[in-house]
């Protein structure tokens, strides 16, 4: 693994899932019937048509394992979820800490790109001037309070990926993995 330092809270993580894994959760997300990402739990909700519901097979377990081995500390760490977006299904920009009016907020947002072979779906940071396209099988990590948003996708193709939120408290302060990003985070940012 390869972190990069995008921006000051922004990091890409190259080669954190391996290609043999990454093949399987392709081909495992290609084998899904429509229905499987269509749920009226989530009708009314962004999320409709773009999101795998219920319980993901056991090859994301360690996935899931390794993303939350990138924090020393965290209130709570989300199980990774399978999503997919299509040319016809843009995300508005947006900010991930919308929760951090309760005793917790999300400190860091996580995408984990499985493929790469598409048009157009990069990561847009509009206030920091940043629009980056992350490699198949590399893990984007950014600041819950920092503007983001994926641009749309052009033509046929599929974007796969996994998300999850990283929540921190003023009793549990989420921390980077020292053994892995090094002095990079001397705070948790829990000012936002």
């Amino acid at each position: 693994m390869k972190v990069n330092r995008l921006s000051p809270d922004i990091y890409e993580i190259e080669n954190f899932v391996t290609i043999e894994k990454a093949n399987q959760v392709l081909e495992y997300s290609k084998s899904l019937e429509e229905s499987d990402w269509w749920h009226e739990e989530q009708k009314e909700t962004f999320f409709y048509g773009k999101q795998k519901w219920g319980k993901l097979p056991e090859i994301f377990d360690e996935i899931d394992q390794n993303a939350k081995n990138l924090f020393s500390s965290a209130l709570d760490i989300g199980n990774i979820a399978l999503q997919r977006y299509l040319d016809n299904e843009p995300m508005r920009l947006h900010r991930d800490y919308w929760l951090k009016d309760l005793d917790y907020y999300i400190r860091y947002g996580i995408v984990i790109y499985y493929n790469d072979d598409y048009e157009g779906g990069e990561i847009e940071y509009p206030e920091l001037g940043i629009v980056h396209k992350p490699k198949a099988r590399s893990l984007l990590l950014h600041g819950g309070n920092i503007l983001h948003g994926p641009k749309r996708l052009i033509g046929d193709g599929s974007r796969y990926f996994s998300t999850s939120f990283v929540r921190g408290s003023a009793d549990s302060p989420v921390l980077l993995n020292h053994s892995i990003f090094g002095d990079v985070e001397l705070h948790d940012g829990s000012n936002y």
